[in-house]
């Protein structure tokens, strides 16, 4: 674990699950700022300072920001949107982490982060080796869906997770609780759902926070008024283990 020294865009102090290593490098943060702050307005790119990283330099890669909107206050069918989009981020140097600043959400109350993201060390040679896939088997607890296109890789240290659900089901007016028989159960970090339709006046797909702890995911009921999903919801994070 590791404690951000500060950062450009006037959030308090960040803490990040991390793994490093002279390749990769995978950290899981979950943050949240108000985008109406001076820092933030005056940034260009958003920066999070740490000590010193197992390298000075990655290649680009992806976290995720999400927001909320509330549409027709005081009616009857009055809905809360919770929606998200990736963005790009990378290391620019051992105390440095950038992320891409997308000014969709500025003018929301609050805007969250998450970082799931493995960053890969820019402009070192090195021989490549293939991963192996971890079988998993899914057991949902209280909802009718079904998953596709799963792949799950288990290193020493950090794991991977990607899997999309099905396109119809009536599953998003109570908890999702999902088992994954296989999985490691030494994981604990925050993730995301996405990908959902949603009628929200702002950009991004309906995104939904969850966690998933000792190889069970949890998504606290995602929207009692959006009883069907969108074509191929997914999830996918890179997670540290805690070994």
């Amino acid at each position: 674990m590791i404690y951000s020294t500060g950062n450009n865009f006037g959030c308090s102090a960040i803490e990040i699950k991390d793994y490093q290593s002279e390749k990769v490098i995978v950290m899981n943060a979950l943050f949240t700022i108000d985008p109406k702050n001076e820092a933030y307005r005056n940034a260009s790119v958003l920066e999070i300072y740490v000590p010193d990283l197992a390298f000075g330099k990655s290649s680009n890669s992806s976290c995720f920001m999400r927001s909320e909107q509330l549409k027709w206050q005081g009616m009857s069918y009055e809905t809360l949107y919770e929606v998200g989009t990736c963005l790009t981020t990378w290391i620019k140097d051992k105390n440095t982490i950038c992320i891409e600043k997308l000014p969709i959400y500025d003018e929301m109350e609050s805007v969250t982060f998450i970082l799931s993201t493995l960053y890969v060390q820019k402009g070192k040679r090195s021989k490549i080796e293939k991963s192996s896939v971890t079988k998993l088997t899914f057991t949902y607890t209280n909802t009718d869906m079904y998953e596709s296109d799963v792949c799950c890789v288990v290193e020493d240290g950090w794991c991977f997770f990607h899997a999309e659900f099905s396109e119809y089901g009536r599953y998003l007016d109570k908890d999702m609780i999902i088992n994954l028989e296989g999985f490691p159960t030494d994981v604990n970090v925050d993730v995301f759902l996405t990908g959902f339709p949603h009628q929200a006046d702002i950009p991004g797909a309906g995104t939904f926070i969850g966690r998933v702890e000792n190889g069970v995911i949890t998504i606290p009921a995602p929207s009692s008024t959006n009883t069907a999903t969108g074509h191929t919801p997914f999830m996918m994070f890179f997670a540290v283990r805690d070994k």
